[in-house]
């Protein structure tokens, strides 16, 4: 059996909540937008720190659909949902609803920062909106999380494919045939 490669991305402070926002968001949301989505990131929390750990094989099959649908309509799109879903945000108070608004935020977010790392693959016009788009709402993500309730956790734990687990990483890696990769 072939192991799957993982590389390590981004470390930031996140509850299990927005953990799970995030995976539901990058995984069913996502492959609403794009085809496809990252249904097997790893993350590894350690007090509150979350490491993620990307599947490379979906980071390429991402990476893909985005430069296919990356046109100005497609952009427009995204952003009018975005925008939509922060009006909506402001009209409710259930975690519920807030935690759902979170994870259709998600796809937004992720295209937003791809376009970001990576500005060749999108025009001028994308650009310039996606720099007044982050200007006008770069504080909104962590407003979103601060209004949710956030579930207790372990201190130390893992997430995958929807699954919390206290295993070790070192051992989820050998069980489950798995290399990191730490670029």
């Amino acid at each position: 059996m072939e192991k799957e490669v993982y590389c390590k991305s981004t470390q930031r402070p996140s509850s299990l909540t927005d953990i799970k926002a995030w995976h539901l968001g990058e995984s069913e949301e996502l492959k609403k937008w794009l085809g496809f989505g990252f249904f097997n990131h790893i993350f590894i929390s350690g007090k509150d720190l979350v490491t993620l750990y990307y599947n490379f094989k979906g980071e390429e099959k991402v990476w893909n659909s985005i430069k296919l649908k990356l046109t100005s309509d497609f952009f427009n799109e995204l952003c009018n949902s975005f925008f939509e879903l922060i009006e909506k945000s402001e009209k409710v108070d259930s975690h519920e609803k807030l935690f759902n608004i979170t994870v259709r935020c998600w796809p937004a977010w992720t295209i937003f920062d791809y376009i970001s790392k990576f500005p060749e693959i999108a025009s001028q016009d994308i650009i310039r909106r996606l720099i007044r788009v982050r200007k006008t709402t770069e504080a909104f993500s962590y407003e979103l999380s601060n209004r949710m309730k956030h579930e207790t956790s372990p201190d130390h734990y893992l997430f995958f494919k929807g699954e919390i687990s206290s295993i070790p990483l070192r051992d989820f890696v050998l069980k489950n045939n798995i290399i990191i990769k730490h670029e």
